[in-house]
C-alpha cells in the first residue's frame, strides 16, 4: 500500500442530503439556493503542500488503486495505465505535476469511493488525460448495465478540479469529465474534447476563477440531476468559458447562474447549423431559472440563444446572439433591468408568458416577432417552423426603462394580451407585409411615459388605447417610403426624429411632449400631417388593407380613424 500525508484542502461535502434554502447566491441574484451549494460557491480552495506529497511511479500498463486519503503526486507520461481510488469516507488529493496518462480501455482516472477527490493542477504544468474509444469495464469498480464509469476523468464521489496548471482531456469514448455528485473547478485551466458531453457536475456545477474551453458532441457544460429540485445546479463566476457544443452550450436541470467573466459559446452548428427535431441545441438554458448578473456574451446557437423552462432575468452583461430561433426565451417571465443586448439574428428576440423591462439597451433583429409575449411551453420554431408558444389574457409586455431598437419581419411588438409602456426609449422597423403590425396586442394598450416610434406596414397596425395619460399619433400613407419621421411642435421645433432601416407606411409616435390640445406636424413618407390633439389618442383603428387609411381628417378626429384617404369611419 502506497504511504500518504494528509493534505490542508478544503472538505466540501455536499451529498449529505441537506435541504437548507435560506441563502441567497453570492452573484447577487434573488434565487435561493442550498446552503451547501453556497458554501461550495463562497469557498476558496486551499493549496496542498506539494513538498509532503507521496510521489507515485505508476507503471506503463498498470493500475495503480489509492484506498486511504492523503496526498499523492503523478508526474510521469504512462500509457495503458490508471489510477483508481477505492478509498471509502476519506479525502483524498491527487496532484498532477507534468502527468500524460493513456487508457484505451477505460477512464484513466476513476474514483470508485471517496469522501472528496481533489484534482491539483500544479502550476506552470500541463498534464492530459486520454481514453480509448471502447471501454471494457472488465475490473471489479465497474458495471458496464449502468456504463460505469463513462467518462476520461470520472468520480462517483465530490470532486474538485484546481490549482494554477493546465488539465487537458481527450475522451474518445463518451463523456470528458463528470462528477456523479458534485464538481467545483476553480482557478483551473481545463481543455476537453469529447465524443459526447463535456463537464458533468450531477448535483451541481461550480466554475470559479477558471479558464475553460469545451469541444463536445452533447453538451458542453451540464447539471443533470433531476430528483432533487434544489439540485441540478450551475452557477459561473469569474471564468473564461469557450464552449463548441453539437448540443446545448450550458444545461442546469434547474437553475443557471452566470456573473462576470466572458462566455463563448456555438452550439448546434451555430445559428445556421441543423440538428434533428429531437435535439436541444441551445446557448444557455435551464429548467427553472437562468440568471445572468454581468459579464461578456457571445452566443451563436442553432436553438434559443438564452432559455428558460421557468424565468429569465439579465441584469447586466453585454451580449451579442445570433440564433436560430429565439434570441431570450422563457416560458414564464423575462425580466430585463439592465446590460447591452444585441441580438443580430433570430426568429423570435425576446419570448416570454411575461416580459418585463425596465432597464439596459436592447437591438433585435427578428425574422418573425421582435418581442412576444404569450403563454403555455415553447413549441419551437427554429428553421422556420411556426411558433406554437400560445396566447393567454395573463400575458403582458411591461416597459418602464431601457432604451429598445426593433428590426422585425413580423410583429414589431406582440402581446397577446396587454401591452403597457411607462418609460424608455423604444423603437420599432416592423413589417413590411399586412399580416403583421408594428404593434400588435390583444388586451389594453397603455402609454403614460417614454418614447415609442413603431413603423410598420398598415394592415395590422395598432395605436395605443384611450386609457394611456400620454398623448399618441397614428398615422398611415397610401405608398410605402423610407425617408425620416419627423415630429415638430407648432413652432416649428423639432421634438423628435428617427430614421427607419426598412419602408413602412405607418407610423405610431408617442412621447411626452404630446398633450391634449396641442397641435403637431408629423412628416413620414414623404408628406407632411399637422395633427391636433383633441383628444390624447389619435387613429386608433387598425388598418383595412394595403395602401391608405380609411377616415379622419387631417387636423385629427378624436377617437378613431388615420387622417387621409376618406372612406369609412374610423374606429377599431
Amino acid at each position: 500500500m502506497l504511504a500518504c500525508v494528509l493534505c490542508s484542502c478544503v472538505n466540501i461535502n455536499e451529498g449529505d442530503g441537506s435541504t437548507s434554502t435560506s441563502s441567497t447566491i453570492s452573484t447577487g441574484a434573488t434565487e435561493t439556493v442550498r446552503d451547501d451549494i453556497q458554501s461550495a460557491i463562497d469557498s476558496t480552495v486551499t493549496s496542498p503542500d506539494i513538498d509532503s506529497a507521496t510521489t507515485v511511479e505508476p507503471a506503463d500498463s498498470g493500475v495503480t488503486t489509492i484506498t486511504s486519503g492523503g496526498t499523492y503526486i503523478f508526474d510521469e507520461t504512462v500509457k495503458e495505465s490508471r489510477i483508481i481510488v477505492n478509498a471509502p469516507k476519506q479525502d483524498v488529493t491527487i496532484i498532477l505535476a507534468g502527468a500524460d496518462i493513456t487508457c484505451s480501455y477505460g477512464s484513466p482516472i476513476y474514483v470508485y469511493k471517496a469522501s472528496t477527490v481533489t484534482i491539483y493542477l500544479k502550476e506552470g504544468t500541463t498534464n492530459t488525460l486520454t481514453d480509448g474509444s471502447t471501454y471494457t469495464y472488465a475490473d471489479e469498480y465497474s458495471s458496464s448495465e449502468k456504463e460505469e464509469p463513462n467518462a476520461c476523468l470520472y468520480s462517483k464521489a465530490d470532486m474538485i478540479i484546481a490549482g494554477a496548471g493546465t488539465l487537458i482531456v481527450n475522451a474518445n469514448n463518451n463523456n470528458g469529465i463528470t462528477s456523479n455528485d458534485t464538481l467545483k473547478i476553480e482557478g483551473a485551466t481545463v481543455r476537453v474534447t469529447a465524443k459526447n458531453h463535456g463537464i458533468n457536475g450531477k448535483d451541481y456545477l461550480i466554475v470559479k476563477d477558471a479558464d475553460i474551453t469545451v469541444t463536445s458532441g452533447g453538451d458542453a457544460l451540464r447539471s443533470t440531476n433531476d430528483s432533487d429540485e434544489t439540485l441540478g445546479y450551475v452557477a459561473i463566476e469569474n471564468s473564461s468559458v469557450n464552449l463548441t457544443s453539437g448540443e446545448d452550450g450550458i444545461q442546469a436541470e434547474t437553475v443557471l447562474t452566470v456573473s462576470g467573466g466572458t462566455t463563448t459559446i456555438k452550439s448546434g452548428g451555430g445559428s445556421n447549423g441543423s440538428v434533428s427535431s429531437d435535439t436541444s441545441a441551445k446557448g444557455l438554458k435551464a429548467g427553472k431559472s437562468v440568471i445572468l448578473i454581468s459579464g461578456t456574451y457571445n452566443i451563436d446557437s442553432c436553438d434559443d440563444a438564452i432559455h428558460s423552462n421557468g424565468n429569465v432575468t439579465v441584469s447586466g452583461g453585454t451580449f451579442s446572439i445570433k440564433t436560430g430561433d429565439d434570441g431570450i426565451h422563457a416560458d414564464e417571465n423575462v425580466s430585463i433591468t439592465g446590460g447591452e443586448i444585441v441580438i443580430s439574428k433570430s426568429y423570435e428576440g425576446v419570448e416570454g408568458e411575461t416580459i418585463d423591462i425596465s432597464g439596459g439597451v436592447i437591438s433585435i433583429v427578428a425574422s418573425d416577432d421582435g418581442m412576444n409575449a404569450a403563454g403555455g411551453n415553447d413549441g419551437s420554431g427554429f428553421f422556420g417552423r411556426p411558433d406554437t408558444f400560445g396566447g393567454s389574457s395573463d400575458c403582458y409586455i411591461n416597459i418602464s426603462g431601457g432604451k429598445i431598437t426593433i428590426n422585425a419581419s413580423g410583429d414589431g411588438i406582440d402581446s397577446n394580451g396587454s401591452l403597457t409602456v411607462s418609460g424608455g426609449e423604444v423603437y420599432v422597423c416592423g413589417p413590411t407585409s399586412n399580416g403583421d403590425g408594428a404593434l400588435d396586442y390583444d388586451g389594453a394598450a397603455t402609454i403614460t411615459g417614454g418614447i415609442v416610434v413603431a413603423v410598420g406596414s398598415s394592415g395590422m397596425a395598432q395605436n395605443f388605447g384611450t386609457n394611456s395619460t400620454q398623448g399618441s399619433i397614428l398615422l398611415g400613407y397610401q405608398s410605402s417610403s423610407t425617408s425620416e419621421v419627423v415630429l415638430k411642435d407648432s413652432s416649428g421645433n423639432v421634438i423628435l426624429s428617427f430614421t427607419p432601416e426598412k419602408s413602412y407606411n405607418s407610423v405610431v409616435i408617442s412621447c411626452p411632449s404630446l398633450v391634449k390640445g396641442g397641435t403637431y406636424t408629423v412628416t413620414a413618407c414623404g408628406q407632411t400631417t399637422e395633427v391636433t390633439l383633441t383628444n390624447l389618442i389619435y387613429g386608433s383603428s387598425s388598418g383595412m388593407g394595403g395602401g391608405g387609411f380609411p377616415g379622419g381628417n387631417p387636423g385629427g378626429n378624436p377617437g378613431g380613424g388615420f387622417p387621409g384617404g376618406g372612406g369609412r369611419p374610423g374606429g377599431r
